[in-house]
């Protein structure tokens, strides 16, 4: 009911916006975009456009914490504008020191998010000014600011460790989500400190029923991908994990089995359950969750219905790329498969995607077809092998 008299008041709020907005200021028209995300539902897309338009005649008078809000709402709203984000970026810059703590982590999170290329002078002057505020970042921002980093792929090992320093300390007050995105950005950026990740720990593993599916899967993730083994960690995930299931997407669902492989993860009642949900969902499944998927089953020794998953491999091998072929064709090979119709399908996409295979894809392959005798692997394929090999 809340919800729906925001939305109603928002839509009084546009339609005045709209024969107004020829005189808004800065302040006006960075505060009417900031609402119109704030609130959501549907928006005014001429009354967007419109103040877009005009921020771009008064972007000299914006302050700090108007570029701020209108960065945040821009990415929120998910209207970039191409021709202006630059210019804001640009007026961003030149105000970075006027910028409170949360207008930096607000700021970084809206590039990150709107997936903006950023040049060495913004990022390097926006560091050295969060590095002296981030005593005053509240958790919610250093966790966004970590998660902006990471998509960025920002590397700075000063800022790091005085974030570290911080978050550390207010790990706490983080939700469940943040916590979450906390982990996934730090394993993005190889993030290893062990104070952190056992404050992290301590914190998360009493609190894993408050993560929702996406939070789960991320969680195993990033644990893998720092190469984390946390038995008491482990049982908590299972356990919330095994209730969720049913609710994790495809690529929950593949992300999960993958990490579980590369833990080292083997519980019967947790694989019974991942097989039921993953069967229905099968058919929603990406290539690459597909590959990932048969090369986890294959590093777990999960051979219940692989026959499923390798027949909803062979109609989508077409769009598989050159890592996804060579994952699929390792993990046939581990699970002993002797599919003649499939072999033949993979070597038919494989040569048109050849190009595309590096090194390390190939020496995959081969040793995948070295390792299957019985696979009919004609001469000329062969040869394409070694000759990328020599």
């Amino acid at each position: 009911m809340e919800v729906d008299m925001a939305q109603e008041m928002m839509q009084d709020l546009s339609v005045l916006a709209l024969r107004e907005l020829d005189s808004m200021n800065a302040r006006e028209l960075s505060s009417v975009l900031w609402a119109l995300a704030k609130v959501g539902g549907p928006v005014n897309a001429t009354l967007v456009q419109g103040i877009l338009v005009r921020t771009k005649e008064e972007l000299a008078s914006f302050n700090a914490h108007d570029i701020s809000n209108l960065l945040w709402a821009m990415a929120t709203l998910r209207s970039p504008s191409d021709d202006l984000i630059h210019e804001i970026v640009n007026a961003a810059e030149r105000r970075l020191p006027q910028f409170e703590p949360q207008a930096l982590s607000n700021t970084l999170w809206a590039l990150a998010t709107m997936e903006i290329p950023l040049d060495g002078s913004f990022l390097e002057g926006w560091i050295k000014c969060a590095v002296f505020k981030l005593p005053e970042f509240t958790a919610q921002a250093l966790s966004n600011t970590l998660w902006a980093a990471a998509n960025l792929g920002i590397e700075d090992e000063a800022f790091f460790a005085a974030w570290l320093s911080e978050a550390k300390l207010k790990l706490p007050a983080l939700n469940a989500q943040a916590l979450s995105n906390t982990f996934w950005a730090a394993a993005k950026l190889g993030i290893k400190d062990e104070a952190f990740i056992a404050a992290w720990f301590s914190e998360a593993k009493p609190r894993m029923h408050e993560f929702n599916p996406q939070e789960l899967s991320n969680t195993l993730w990033a644990a893998a991908n720092l190469g984390l083994e946390d038995e008491a960690f482990t049982a908590s995930w299972l356990r919330v994990a095994k209730l969720k299931l049913p609710e994790f997407t495809p690529q929950n669902l593949s992300n999960t089995l993958w990490a579980a492989a590369n833990l080292g993860i083997e519980d019967e009642a947790f694989t019974a359950s991942w097989l039921r949900v993953a069967k229905l969902k099968l058919p929603e499944f990406t290539p690459q969750n597909l590959s990932n998927t048969l090369w986890a089953a294959a590093k777990l020794g999960i051979k219940d219905e692989v026959a499923a998953w390798l027949s909803e491999a062979k109609l989508r091998l077409p769009g598989f790329n050159a890592q996804d072929l060579c994952n699929t064709l390792w993990a046939a090979a581990k699970l002993g498969i002797q599919d003649e119709a499939f072999i033949t399908k993979w070597l038919g996409v494989a040569r048109l995607n050849f190009s595309g295979f590096n090194r390390i894809d190939v020496q995959q392959v081969a040793t995948a077809i070295a390792s299957s005798d019985s696979w009919n692997i004609d001469a000329g394929f062969r040869d394409m092998i070694e000759t990328r090999l020599i």
